[in-house]
């Protein structure tokens, strides 16, 4: 039979219900001993108090006498508290009046209050220590620091850059991204059914009030967002500063903001003085970074590749994949015939929008990274026939930099717009642009969020590279290069685990498909030795793990390694031999059309973005979600990490993630390898969990049967994101994870384990899954599947220890949106099972049994 005979199946959800949760925890020690002393807790907290408002009445005053600009919202402080769930930003929001700008780390959370007197603050300590109901939560309020410029709010507003150059001096002029909190209407009035007695008429009239109500609220919002933007710009006017997002539209209100739903952030020039009066005053800010630098790989000694080429074009309702980045050559010989020039566009501040082509010496950097994307793992050049159709977005000037008059979000925002909305429909977007320096890990930043954003929003894949370390010549001290590990006596790899090689942003995005870099080969000529080994992360490619112990990279391809000689401060190089072959401009250069000259995770990353094009183009009609959970699921560690040691593993899993992806196993199966996907977009609401089976027949678990099979399970799932939050739980509105049946256990008693139900549970025999839930469950110890969106795991099984149903249960639970029962995620689920040493036909006998009936109870939720 054909690999085209073996097509994905489609997996069902056979039951959904309301999930059975772990969850809760007991009071902590500082907490009850609060509740034991509430005079003393009270009289301390009171006191804090007392120097928030002699501070406040100061600072307004000082404020009037020098003329300084006006300031909405009262005082910043920074509250202690025991845990930042969601009682207790009720209890700040509804019971102190107290405005949460943003969740920080430890406990500490940055507010605002209008009431400098704080009045009902004080009323509340009191009912405390009368212990008067609605005033127990006072006990979780573990200290307040009044000041504006402590510590614990100075060290949570400012990137650790920033923190170097701090105090700022008064007359110099800086630039900075600075994210500011927006109002948010969390908590809808509710709409009760219609009750017994109560006519029709009656009940529409009733929809008709909550539906004004709900309007009334939005629109109170919104104007509150638009007058913090106002008082944004009036306060950088004051100062005479300037906006530097490259975006300001005059027909557009507020333009030059990225909005996301609980935030808004911008790029401004301006003096110390006024950055200082800013951080330290208004009281909605919550981040203020200096702008990331991008710079692309440097080009070595050319090794020519092909000169000639017959690439015939895709079919005109192919799907695109766009190349951000610094131009193509749109007319190169290898690319031409696949290139959408009808929608290229450039997106630098002060170009002629129809200048999109690369003009990076040295034979260019978009045009590499179209050229990987459209060939993928095939050598550029020969008889081609491209399956989807090349994009061009250029964000990056003819230096190969990214200009700090054009802030990222906003460019994402309008590249999107550009080319989702466009006639090609674009889902797939190549971003091989990453800072360098390491990402900072305190809280998402605005570049990644937006990429979470629109990914949610509009079922779009950024396949984003994991970023470089500099070989050398762009170390510093805290962004040392390879050499100066080297040097300092920190060999590979143990120096990628070092802070500096840390992945660097936007890369740790969590909808984002991050890809770092293994080597192919490993190259000695006697004097001169590549770093890596076959298949070994590239001694450029910077380490996971990312926020929130997510696993990154995603995954890995080939970008290259660098060769060192033996000096204790050696010389690196890249010969032709440690090079991906890639397609070269000639577009203000002479040379080769392709070359093995250069090296970096900017030309794995596209490796990964041909994967996904040849997705979309087997599966147009399905969700991105899926694309990203068909690749991590194609994706096998190297023989190299499998057989590593168990201690071993969490190391492999931050270099290399689920290991190197196949094109082969991501869009088809084979005799004996079945893969189930979902079809569509799939929706799950908090506190609830849907049940997917796949019956195991008689014939794969019969007791004479002992074959290894590999069940591997992806879930891919994006939710809404909010910037001010500082946990997985607080940035996305609801999360997800998934857990599997136990191999003896019955498909009634996993029912009863992933809903809630009133049956006991009994012990069963689980999966010895590799990473698992919980950090100390798997094979591989210290790390667990479920801190991303994208989670995989896989386990070896003995054919005869199948349970007669695998099945795996999607569960909601609560983030960001505790308080609307109506928001959802949406997600992908794929399930593969394979026989390892190919000695049992799979996917027929699975595929039988399917088709000779399942209970459905459910389909998915199309969007």
């Amino acid at each position: 039979m054909a690999a085209s005979d073996f097509p994905h199946l489609e997996i069902f959800s056979i039951e959904r219900g309301i999930a059975r949760l772990e969850g809760g925890g007991d009071t902590s020690d500082a907490v009850r001993e609060n509740k034991a002393n509430r005079r003393e807790h009270a009289e301390r907290l009171g006191q804090r108090l007392e120097r928030l408002t002699h501070s406040a009445v100061e600072i307004r005053k000082k404020r009037t006498a020098e003329n300084l600009p006006d300031i909405p919202g009262g005082a910043p402080f920074v509250l202690h508290v025991d845990d930042p769930e969601e009682g207790i930003l009720l209890f700040l929001s509804e019971k102190l009046g107290i405005e949460v700008i943003a969740e920080e780390e430890e406990g500490f959370i940055l507010v605002a209050t209008d009431d400098i007197e704080a009045a009902r603050f004080h009323q509340i300590i009191a009912e405390f220590v009368d212990r008067k109901h609605g005033s127990g939560q006072a006990a979780n309020v573990l200290d307040v620091v009044p000041e504006n410029d402590s510590e614990q709010r100075l060290g949570r507003i400012l990137t650790e850059d920033l923190q170097a150059l701090w105090p700022l001096a008064d007359n110099d002029n800086y630039v900075m991204d600075v994210s500011i909190k927006s109002p948010t209407a969390d908590k809808f009035p509710t709409l009760r059914r219609q009750r017994k007695n109560e006519t029709a008429a009656d009940f529409e009239q009733r929809r008709a009030g909550w539906t004004a109500s709900v309007q009334r609220l939005i629109v109170a919002v919104d104007e509150e967002r638009i007058a913090r933007e106002t008082s944004i710009e009036q306060f950088v006017a004051a100062y005479n500063g300037e906006f530097l997002t490259g975006f300001i539209d005059a027909e557009k209100e507020h333009s030059q903001f990225a909005e996301l739903s609980d935030s808004f952030s911008t790029r401004i020039r301006m003096s110390g003085a006024g950055f200082k009066d800013l951080i330290l005053n208004f009281p909605y800010i919550f981040e203020a970074a200096l702008p990331e630098e991008f710079n692309g790989p440097r080009p070595a000694a050319v090794a020519p590749g092909p000169d000639e080429a017959s690439v015939h074009p895709p079919a005109n309702d192919a799907p695109a994949v766009c190349i951000i980045d610094s131009g193509i050559q749109e007319q190169h010989l290898f690319l031409a015939a696949a290139i959408d020039s009808a929608q290229s566009r450039c997106f630098l501040p002060g170009l002629d929008p129809s200048d999109a082509a690369d003009y990076v010496g040295d034979g260019g950097h978009g045009t590499r990274v179209a050229g990987a994307a459209l060939y993928g793992a095939v050598e550029p050049g020969g008889d081609f026939a491209a399956l989807f159709w090349i994009q061009n977005a250029r964000i990056l000037d003819k230096d190969n930099w990214l200009p700090i008059n054009l802030f990222p979000p906003l460019a994402l925002q309008r590249i999107v717009a550009h080319f989702r909305h466009g006639p090609r429909l674009t889902r797939i977007f190549n971003h091989s642009i990453a800072s360098n320096r390491p990402c900072w890990t305190r809280r998402m930043s605005t570049w990644a969020t937006e990429i979470d954003r629109l990914s949610n929003a509009e079922d779009v894949l950024f396949i984003q590279a994991i970023g470089n370390l500099f070989g050398e010549g762009f170390g510093a001290l805290n962004n040392p290069s390879i050499a100066d590990h080297i040097a300092a006596g920190r060999p590979y790899p143990e120096y990628l685990f070092q802070p500096s090689a840390r992945l660097a942003n936007p890369s740790q995005s969590l909808q984002a498909l991050t890809v770092g870099s293994v080597a192919l080969s490993h190259y000695n000529n006697g004097d001169l030795s590549s770093f890596a080994g076959a298949f070994e992360p590239s001694s450029f490619s910077r380490t996971g793990l990312g926020l929130w112990n997510s696993v990154k990279p995603d995954i890995v391809e080939f970008g290259g390694d660098f060769v060192r000689d033996p000096a204790e401060r050696p010389a690196l190089t890249t010969p032709p031999d440690v090079c991906p072959s890639l397609v070269r401009s000639t577009f203000n250069a002479p040379g080769p059309a392709s070359a093995r000259d250069t090296v970096g995770t900017s030309f794995s990353a596209p490796k990964v973005s041909h994967i996904a094009g040849r997705l979309a183009a087997d599966f147009p009609d399905q969700p991105t979600l899926l694309y990203r959970a068909l690749i991590a699921q194609s994706a096998r560690w190297p023989e190299w990490a499998e057989n590593r040691p168990a201690e071993q593993k969490p190391a492999c899993l931050r270099h290399i993630g689920y290991g190197v992806p196949d094109v082969d196993r991501a869009t088809q199966n084979d005799e004996f390898r079945i893969t189930l996907i979902t079809h569509g977009l799939h929706q799950i609401r908090a506190r609830e969990a849907a049940i997917f089976a796949i019956p195991i027949p008689e014939e794969l678990r019969r007791p004479g049967l002992d074959a290894d099979i590999r069940v591997e399970v992806t879930l891919s799932y994006a939710a809404e994101p909010r910037r001010t939050r500082s946990s997985r739980r607080g940035y996305l509105a609801v999360w997800l994870d998934w857990i599997a049946s136990h191999l003896d256990e019955g498909i009634d008693h996993f029912r009863n384990r992933a809903l809630r139900t009133d049956a006991q549970l009994g012990e069963f025999n689980p999966i010895r899954w590799t990473l698992d839930r919980r950090t100390h469950w798997g094979e591989v110890r210290g790390v667990s599947r479920g801190g991303g969106t994208l989670q995989k795991d896989w386990a070896l099984i003995k054919s005869y220890n199948l349970p007669d149903m695998l099945a795996v249960a999607v569960r909601g639970h609560p983030g960001w949106s505790f308080l609307n029962p109506d928001a959802t995620a949406n997600f992908a689920l794929a399930v593969t099972l394979e026989a390892v040493g190919r000695d049992v036909p799979v996917y027929v006998s699975i595929q039988q049994a399917i088709e000779v009936g399942i209970p459905r109870v459910a389909v998915p939720i199309e969007v």
